[in-house]
């Protein structure tokens, strides 16, 4: 089915809920905010490029100990590092789950997708004292497998908010002690102790959403050379089953390449529509202005989403009409590792919590800036 805008008018408002039947706070009002967000930047080029240079920030240069495994999953400190780190990028936020053995001492260290994480009901003061977990809360997961699993209130998997000091009091009142007990999520949010966290995203999220727009149609438009447009006209709801089923009936009639765009007017008065039409309103041979076009939007989109990361334009690929010296890449260097240092400290911060409590050799990590390599083949010296 085409990209339509309208499907994802919730990113530019994400609001919290209170979904008495799952006994969650929603992440937005179909809670699929999230990872309708991620869906968003893996179809953005701007989006994920920005995403890709700021993550990179925050996980730094190599760090003592970022080999010793601290999971059964076989996952390594650098692991765990760059999953949070790729989660603070999009999110501003963070999610640990650790396990405890009979000593109180943390024996896994296991990094969490936020998309995968709901709070629990809030209570008076409006603080969160559970983390939910469930593998597609939105049911918009790029992960798709054969038998669906949607969520319900028995399929959440609940874990207590990081507090090493009262792990013996929770097992206590776990049904079946230790073996069952799920053990202590470190949630950290930019936002606050139980707010979903506000992405870098969401105020130029009208930007990442063209820019999605029209990386499609500059894909559709160099793959076929030619787009006729079409007008489909239903007194249908944009959501009925029926018009999406014949909306995907003529895309796979068009084939792999496609060979039109069509633009949905739903809704229409059973005195103005005597059936669903399906009209061509044009088409040509207007190829190179369709492209320069799409060019020039996604210049203006890059130049936001980046400007959302304060990622200076050296380091963003920007045309340097005098080439890539190696003092502007140094300064380019200086200005993100700037930026970017709160996150490293809130990852560094958040990750050594669970270590001085764990059973593994390092307690510490020390999370440090990003340095440019000199002799690297991305510098034409002057």
């Amino acid at each position: 089915m085409s990209f339509k805008i309208e499907n994802h008018r919730e990113v530019t408002q994400v609001t919290t809920y209170q979904d008495t039947s799952l006994g969650i706070m929603r992440w937005g009002k179909t809670d699929s905010f999230p990872q309708t967000l991620r869906n968003l930047i893996e179809q953005s080029p701007a989006s994920k490029h920005a995403i890709t240079i700021t993550e990179k920030f925050y996980k730094g240069e190599s760090f003592k100990g970022e080999n010793i495994i601290v999971s059964p999953y076989g996952i390594t400190l650098k692991d765990v590092i760059s999953v949070i780190a790729n989660e603070y990028a999009v999110f501003r936020a963070f999610a640990l789950q650790c396990n405890f053995n009979l000593k109180n001492e943390i024996v896994s260290i296991t990094p969490m997708r936020l998309a995968d994480l709901r709070f629990n009901e809030f209570d008076e003061l409006n603080y969160a004292s559970k983390v939910g977990y469930f593998e597609n809360f939105g049911t918009n997961s790029e992960v798709k497998k054969t038998i669906s699993n949607h969520p319900t209130k028995a399929k959440i998997k609940w874990i207590d908010r990081f507090n090493p000091q009262v792990v013996d009091e929770q097992v206590k009142k776990t049904n079946g002690g230790l073996p069952n007990y799920q053990g202590q999520i470190l949630y950290y949010s930019e936002a606050g102790h139980s707010s979903y966290p506000i992405s870098p995203l969401q105020a130029p999220i009208n930007y990442v959403l063209a820019d999605v727009e029209n990386s499609i149609l500059a894909r559709k438009e160099t793959s076929t050379g030619f787009i006729n447009s079409y007008l489909l006209k239903t007194s249908l709801d944009l959501e009925d089953p029926s018009l999406i089923a014949t909306e995907i009936a003529i895309e796979e009639a068009q084939g792999a390449r496609g060979t039109g765009k069509i633009i949905t007017m739903s809704g229409i008065s059973p005195d103005d529509l005597q059936a669903t039409v399906l009209e061509e309103i044009g088409g040509g041979n207007n190829t190179v202005g369709i492209i320069k076009s799409v060019t020039e939007a996604y210049n203006l989109s890059q130049k936001v989403i980046n400007g959302a990361y304060h990622i200076p334009p050296i380091l963003a690929g920007a045309d340097q009409k005098t080439g890539f010296s190696a003092p502007d890449l140094r300064d380019g260097y200086f200005v993100m590792n700037a930026v970017t240092q709160g996150g490293r400290n809130a990852i560094e911060n958040g990750i050594n919590r669970i270590l001085e409590k764990s059973i593994f050799p390092i307690k510490k990590v020390e999370l440090q800036k990003l340095h440019l390599d000199a002799d690297t083949d991305q510098i034409n010296q002057k």
